[in-house]
Formats: structure tokens, C-alpha cells, sequence
């Protein structure tokens, strides 16, 4: 997917940049079959290019770029990777805050050229070193004009980072780590396999950092004063960040964290400290899924081990997929931004109330691995329960043991979708469908249904 800045794939993208690895349960034993940590592939689920809900947080230098109303100008520049080749047929956008951006792949010679593009005070020029999407470089606060010249070069420089781990068996079990450096005009983000190791920094210096062990779970770290970058050079610095002092999120309820779009949600945050302003945005995973805001950015106070926040899942939310729940510190100078996820699954009822012999069809769409758009992914074998008495999802994989009935088997093809043969419920009936997992998605349940029958 083109034209997505460094500031989308720090806010929205962190899930799909990194390696299939190992989960940890931040849950109970009370808690369904599936981890509140998740971590996919590139090839798994493309990028949402959505600008983030509360940014820029550091007007100074965290900005996007704005437009400016005048004229049009050139922009161009080399791009080179840290030994200093240059990265031919990679690709690099230029962003604006109001407007969206643009995009153009390198030449052999790492050279990039934006002809006909809007001027801007604040420019921002982000780097796309692989396909895997594990290197970004970018470039920001560059002013672009018809004057010109309007020539960069981006070649990063490294630093050291290491997580130290903390004790909890619920957090400590990651392989890998995301390191986002920001300075006072660019930075890197860099996935690291190990919990130590090296990312990039962009010049002339760096002076904050993330870290996500998670894609749930960030801790920030802040130099004392701004670091110097050599291009080409590694500074022998190694920053570290104590994972026990990480923020994390994770949905706490629904209990399998799937449910239909309009869903009433509770977010977990947890080691989120008194005085930290916070705000929560989300965004479906489908191709058309849109940004919206869950919770304004608010002062935390009180306890800060966990605390429970009510979100309503949007009702345009898009049946088979993630809906992707943002927490963002907005404090100045943050960065930080960790995302927790909720599958949409829909369940529907035609009509949703009969007269007594009356028949009804039931249909609905589930996620499944592969469905993109149009894409067809796999198919699959889903359940259909139901009772006579009103009751929530069940909180067991075997319904029967929650005083659930089986109706029947129904097969769900590559798009997601579902449908019974037409039922005649004797008496006002509730039922809900159960879906298996597969390396997208974790098995789940659907909301219940109530037909009522007069």
C-alpha cells in the first residue's frame, strides 16, 4: 500500500511489521484461548494508511508537513542505507498533514524526484528501505519552496537498545522488538531480533525513543540532552528500556474480544501513571476502514496498575477483520502509541422477529486468513448454538457446557461469509455462532442474536 508516512506506521502499522513470534497471555486463567499480544507478518494484513487521531505532539519537531498556499516546487534527494549503497527501487513519500502526500520509487542511483509538488514549511520525507517493512528512515521539518533548492539526502546512523526484561511471564516471552528514534529532524524505526541490538538514528542528533517489545506494549526512553549522528557511523551508545516501566493496553471485555460492529468494549491500561494525559482512536483493517476517535485525550489520575476504560466499537466497523484500538500518550513530546485489537464478526437474523411457524435464515460474516478486500482467503467450518433463555457469548469453547444447543455446522467461504438453512423456532430463541482461529486470527465467538418469535 502506498503513500503511508513514518507517522502512520508508528500509530497504526506496528503489528504487521514484525516476524510471526511466540505469545504471552496478559490475562488470568479465566481468560479465552487467546493472547492479548499479537504479532504479524508484512505478507499477513496490509497497511492501514490512516493519519494518527492526536498528532503532532511535539509542535516544534514531531510535526507533519503543512501545506502552504503558494505555489508548486521540486523536490529531490538520495537515499543510501547505512554503509552507504544506495537504495535503488525503494520506496519514499512525502507527506502533508491536510492533504494527504505522494510517492515515487528510487532509481538505481538511490535518486528520488517530487516534480509539481505543493510547498510546505514543515516538509516531511519518509524512506522505505525493504518490502518487509521492518526499516523506515524519514526526514522532517524540511522546507520545500519554488525557490528551492529542495535537495536531501537520508542515510542513517545507529545507535545501540537493549529491553530489559522484566519478571512477568505475561510480558517477558518476546523474541523481537520495534525501536522508533526520533530527533530534531528525522529519525528511524528499526525491528530488532533479539531483546538487544542496534537500530537507526537520522542527523544531526536523537533525543527520544520507543520501544515495543508488543505491539500493546511501548516504553519510552529520553536522553538527557540531544545525541549527536554521524551518517555512516554508530555512536557506541546503547539506550535501555526497563519493560517493567512499559505502558500497556489490552481488551478486557467482550470475554473473546469479537463481537459485532457497535459493541460496547472495555480497554485495559495498565502502568499508566497519575498525570499522563491519554486518548484512544481506532481504525478497521479493512481496505476502506476509517479513522475514528474512541475517547478524547484525557488527564489520568488515581490508581494507575489498571485502569478500565468503556469504548463502543464503531458501527461502521467492518465484519471480518481487526478493529484496531489505539492508546496514544499525548502528553508533549510523546510518541508513544501502542494498539490492542477487537475482531469484528457479525451475526444477523431475516426477519429478526416471526409469528408463531414462521421461518427465519440466519447469516453473518467472520475473519478468516486471506480475506483482503476482494482477495478470497480461506474457508472454514463455523457452529451455530442457541437457547431458549437470554444469555451473553459463551465463556467456555464447549457452548453445550454453558447451556448452549447445537443447530448445525455451517460452511464460511473465503470471504468470511456464512448463512443457515431457514429455521422455525418454536419460541423466542437466542443464538450465536462459534469460529475457529487460524495464523490471522484467534477463534472466537459472534454476539448473540435474539429472534424473537410473537
Amino acid at each position: 500500500m502506498k503513500k503511508l508516512s513514518v507517522a502512520l506506521f508508528l500509530a497504526v502499522a506496528a503489528a504487521v511489521l514484525w516476524p510471526a513470534a511466540s505469545f504471552a497471555l496478559a490475562r488470568g486463567a479465566a481468560a479465552p484461548p487467546r493472547p492479548a499480544h499479537l504479532r504479524l507478518a508484512l505478507s499477513a494484513k496490509s497497511r492501514a494508511a490512516v493519519a494518527p487521531a492526536f498528532a503532532p505532539r511535539r509542535a516544534s519537531d514531531r510535526s507533519m508537513a503543512v501545506r502552504a498556499a503558494t505555489g508548486l516546487c521540486t523536490v529531490t534527494g538520495h537515499a543510501f542505507d547505512f554503509a552507504g549503497n544506495p537504495l535503488a527501487g525503494v520506496e519514499v513519500d512525502l507527506w502533508y498533514s491536510d492533504t494527504g502526500g505522494f510517492w515515487v520509487d528510487t532509481n538505481a542511483n538511490g535518486m528520488f524526484t517530487f516534480a509539481s509538488v505543493p510547498e510546505a514549511t514543515s516538509g516531511e520525507l519518509v524512506v522505505w528501505p525493504d518490502s518487509s517493512g521492518n526499516t523506515v528512515l524519514y526526514s522532517i521539518n524540511d522546507t520545500f519552496t519554488a525557490a528551492g533548492p529542495n535537495d536531501f539526502t537520508l542515510r542513517p546512523g545507529m545507535t545501540g537498545a537493549e529491553v530489559a526484561k522484566t519478571s512477568d511471564k505475561n510480558w517477558n516471552g518476546f523474541t523481537s522488538f520495534r525501536l522508533d528514534t526520533w530527533g530534531s529532524a528525522g529519525g528511524g524505526s528499526t525491528v530488532i531480533n533479539s531483546d538487544s541490538g542496534f537500530g537507526f538514528v537520522m542527523a544531526p542528533d536523537y533525543d527520544y525513543a520507543v520501544a515495543y517489545p508488543w505491539d500493546n506494549q511501548g516504553i519510552e526512553w529520553n536522553a538527557a540532552s540531544a545525541l549527536p549522528v554521524t551518517p555512516g557511523m554508530s555512536d557506541g551508545l546503547t539506550m535501555v528500556f526497563d519493560q517493567a516501566n512499559g505502558r500497556s493496553t489490552y481488551v478486557g471485555a467482550p470475554y473473546w474480544v469479537s463481537g459485532k460492529p457497535g459493541t460496547k468494549a472495555t480497554v485495559v491500561l495498565k502502568n499508566w501513571p497519575a498525570g499522563y494525559h491519554a486518548g484512544l482512536y481506532g481504525i478497521s483493517e479493512s481496505p476502506s476502514g476509517k479513522q475514528k476517535v474512541l475517547r478524547q485525550p484525557w488527564k489520568l489520575s488515581g490508581s494507575y496498575q489498571l485502569r478500565n476504560v468503556s469504548v463502543t466499537i464503531p458501527s461502521t466497523a467492518t465484519p471480518g477483520y481487526d478493529y484496531d484500538v489505539h492508546v496514544s500518550r499525548t502528553d508533549d513530546g510523546s510518541m508513544l502509541d501502542i494498539t490492542t485489537y477487537f475482531q469484528v464478526a457479525s451475526l444477523k437474523a431475516s426477519p429478526t422477529s416471526i409469528r408463531h411457524g414462521g421461518a427465519v435464515r440466519l447469516s453473518g460474516i467472520i475473519p478468516t486468513q486471506g480475506h483482503m478486500g476482494s482477495t478470497v482467503g480461506k474457508s472454514k467450518s463455523v457452529i451455530l448454538y442457541q437457547r431458549t433463555r437470554a444469555a451473553g457469548p459463551p465463556t467456555a469453547w464447549n457452548a453445550a457446557a454453558k447451556g448452549w444447543h447445537k443447530v448445525a455446522t455451517l460452511k464460511a467461504n473465503g470471504l468470511g461469509k456464512y448463512a443457515s438453512r431457514l429455521l422455525h423456532p418454536k419460541r423466542t430463541t437466542w443464538y450465536v455462532v462459534r469460529y475457529p482461529g487460524d495464523t490471522w486470527y484467534y477463534a472466537g465467538y459472534t454476539s448473540v442474536l435474539k429472534v424473537a418469535v410473537r
